[in-house]
C-alpha cells in the first residue's frame, strides 16, 4: 500500500518525464493514425500542453500519472490523461478523471475530450459516463455533462 499520495502542479523538472510517458503510452496509437515524427511530437506536446498546467499524481514522490485540462467559455477540454503503464488498471486513471469531474462540477461546465479510435481508453471513458457526440476519420469526441 502506498503511504504518500500527492497531487501537484507540473514543473519544468517534470517535462522530460511527461513527454516520455506520453510517448510510452500514446506513440503506438498516434503512429498508426498519423505516423510519428519525434521532433514534431515533442515540440507540439511541449508547446500545446504547458507542463505547469498539468496536474500530477505522485506516489511516494514518484509521478505515476497526470492530466491537462483547458477551460473554454462553455466547457472544459480534457487535453490529456496519462497513467504509467505499470499502474494502469488499478484505479489511478479513475482518480485522475474524478479530479477533472470535480473541477467540471465546481465550474458548472461539461468536459469534452477526443480519443483516437485505436485507443482502448474509449471504453474507459464510456464506463466513466462520457458519451460520444462526434467523430472523424481518426478520433471520437466525447462529452461528460456531470
Amino acid at each position: 500500500m502506498h503511504q504518500n499520495i500527492v497531487w501537484r502542479n507540473g514543473t519544468t523538472n517534470d517535462e522530460e518525464w511527461m513527454f516520455a510517458l506520453f510517448k510510452r503510452t500514446m506513440q503506438h496509437y498516434i503512429e498508426s493514425a498519423f505516423g510519428w515524427d519525434e521532433l514534431l511530437q515533442k515540440e507540439s506536446f511541449i508547446t500545446a500542453l504547458p507542463i505547469k498546467q498539468f496536474q500530477i499524481l505522485a506516489l511516494d514522490n514518484n509521478p505515476i500519472g497526470a492530466y491537462h485540462i483547458s477551460a473554454k467559455p462553455d466547457h472544459l477540454v480534457l487535453d490529456m490523461i496519462l497513467v504509467e503503464p505499470e499502474f494502469q488498471g488499478q484505479g489511478w486513471g479513475k482518480s485522475l478523471l474524478n479530479r477533472v469531474k470535480t473541477e467540471s462540477l465546481k465550474l458548472n461546465k461539461p468536459v469534452q475530450l477526443s480519443v483516437l479510435k485505436s485507443n482502448p481508453a474509449i471504453d474507459f471513458h464510456l464506463k466513466e459516463g462520457f458519451e460520444r457526440f462526434d467523430s472523424d476519420s481518426h478520433s471520437i469526441k466525447m462529452l461528460w455533462r456531470g
